[in-house]
Formats: structure tokens, sequence, C-alpha cells
């Protein structure tokens, strides 16, 4: 009996979480040329009429499957646990869990101001709600931007670890980015238990989605996107409309060192830093040095700049991940 196909948005643990059969992204295009032979020309002319953008994808099915897998949680008051969800970049995960918050008016605990987080003289202490003793439930949006990866900069994390896992904060939602992740489980190596993920989109999911059709090009979408829906998006449009083409992926710098790898690490275990953040989180990287790599890496289209904050292009980040992986970094698990 044939295996029955996992639903598009499923909620698992992270000991549950499975991604597709991922080669590198060189080996991806190599057989993607390879596979285009046997696309019939029926195939590759229907696809002309296909959408002339990237698909943008809503998340509200996401909320809706993240609602019955909190739903006896949410209502047990007597249960005064947490739980953790891992956001790999451009998932969607935050924007689901989100929607979620936002419908059952879920009260959201400040983050730090960065700019102060290195600074001796502020204090560390996380603010909490002043009546987190009557159970009412609080979420953190994003603890990737509570700490900087510099000797300073990790005590509000701590302290915020410290308060949540021993139950002084009450019942509550912590939701950070998968790189973030990796870093501060070595910060703080206390098991957690509730550790949640969006389930890894496979071909039929992707199939579901309309982000392409034929088996090929699903499996291979998959693949280059580690069953990322927002990364499975971005490239959706070019996947469709040109399927003779392998992926057009960003390409690597030919002049790439340590510094480049550097920066995109930080980038991503940071979620996005501005200039001045960079400066005090790779003071190996000189100040020179560190402007001509966010140049060469932003003119490859790996990175982009939004209101002074650098962070990894979803185009790109299938590239970034890959260099960081030749290089012997840290990666996160999705």
């Amino acid at each position: 009996m044939a295996e029955e196909p996992k639903k598009t948005w499923q909620w698992v643990t992270v000991d549950d979480y499975e991604k597709p059969a991922v080669p590198t992204v060189i080996k991806v295009k190599k057989w993607w040329q390879k596979f285009i032979r046997w696309i019939t020309p029926e195939q590759e002319q229907e696809g002309e009429d296909d959408q002339s953008n990237a698909l943008e994808l809503s998340f509200d099915t996401a909320a809706e499957a993240l609602d019955k897998s909190f739903s006896d949680w949410l209502k047990d008051d007597d249960d005064n646990s947490l739980r953790w969800i891992i956001a790999p970049p451009h998932s969607g995960v935050e924007e689901a869990v989100n929607k979620w918050a936002e419908q059952h008016d879920i009260r959201a605990i400040s983050l730090p101001d960065r700019e102060s987080l290195c600074d001796p003289d502020a204090s560390p202490m996380p603010e909490f709600f002043p009546n987190s003793d009557d159970n009412t439930l609080w979420i953190m949006p994003q603890l990737a931007h509570g700490f900087l990866r510099q000797t300073n900069g990790l005590r509000w994390v701590r302290e915020f670890f410290s308060t949540v896992l021993s139950g002084e904060a009450g019942k509550g939602i912590i939701v950070c980015d998968s790189w973030a992740w990796a870093f501060l489980e070595k910060v703080w190596p206390v098991p957690v238990s509730q550790l949640w993920a969006l389930q890894g989109l496979d071909q039929h999911a992707l199939e579901e989605l309309g982000l392409a059709r034929g088996d090929g090009r699903l499996r291979a979408l998959a693949a280059l996107s580690r069953g990322n829906a927002g990364v499975a998006a971005a490239y959706s449009e070019r996947y469709q409309r040109s399927s003779e083409k392998p992926f057009e992926t960003p390409s690597v710098p030919a002049e790439i060192n340590d510094a480049t790898a550097f920066v995109c690490y930080a980038l991503l275990v940071h979620r996005g830093l501005n200039k001045t953040q960079l400066i005090k989180v790779l003071p190996i990287v000189s100040g020179s040095q560190l402007e001509i790599q966010l140049q060469i890496l932003h003119q490859r289209g790996l990175i982009e700049r939004e209101q002074e904050f650098w962070s990894v292009t979803v185009r790109g980040y299938p590239v970034v991940r890959e260099l960081l992986a030749s290089r012997g970094f840290w990666l996160d698990r999705f």
C-alpha cells in the first residue's frame, strides 16, 4: 500500500521533523539538467501560462493547523509549561505563529534594545508581565533578537533562559530562528521539552501549494529548498516558466575568504544585523574589510539591506548555507 502523503501544513516536534533528500545546490543543478530530457514538449508549453511572479504564500492554514496542535495545551489552565517553536529563515513559521497569536490576543514580551545589549550598565533582566502568576499566556516573538554573539551581549538571553525554565515567567511560547537556536543550545546547554517546528514540505506538499508541476520538478524544488516553504516559493516562478534551465541561484564570490563566511554566519545567527552590530560581533574583521564583504555579497544577491539591517536573501539562503557547510561552520538542523 502506498504511503499516505503528509499534510501540507503540519506542526511536529523537532525530533519528528523530516526534510526532503538534499543533494548540494551544485548537484541539484546537474541533476536537473539530466532530468529535463524526460520532460515532454507538452509539459514545457504548459508552463508558459503560469504566473509571472513568485508565488506569495498565505500562512492562514498553517496558523489553523497550529491552533489544532496547541488547542489542548492552550485550554488547560493547570498546564503552566512552555512551547518552543523553531523557525528556519524565510520558512513562514513566524508569520503563522503571529497570525495565531493575534487570533488569541496573546501578549508579546518586549525584546531588548540590541544597541544596549553590550552596555555593562544596562539592565540585563527581561521584563515579563507583572501578573504572570495568573497563568496569562505570553509569547516571545523572536529570541534571535535578544542577544549579540559577544561576551556582554549574552547577558539578557542568559537571564531569559534562567527565568522561563525555572517557571517564574509562567506559561509562554518562545519563537526562535533555527540558526540562533543552534547557537543558543551551546550557550545554555539545558535540554528543553516541547520543541516544535513546521514540518518540511515534500514534493506532494509543494504540489498542493501549486509551486510546480511534474514529479521531477517537484523533487528538485523540494531538494533545493530543503522543504522550506519560503525558499520554494521564491524559486517557483522561474522554476515553472523556464523548466529547461537549471536553478539560477546566486553565485558565491570567487574571492571568498574567512571574512566572507564570518559575515554570512553572523547574519544568520542573529537573524540580521546592522553594520554597527556586525562590528561588535566580528572584531577580527576590520571595518574596511567588513564593508568590502557586505558590498560583494550584496552585489551577488546573497544578502540585502532593509532599514540599515543586513540579512541573507531568500534566494541566497541555500547558497550561503552550502558555503558555511563546506567551511565547517556549525549549522542549524533544518
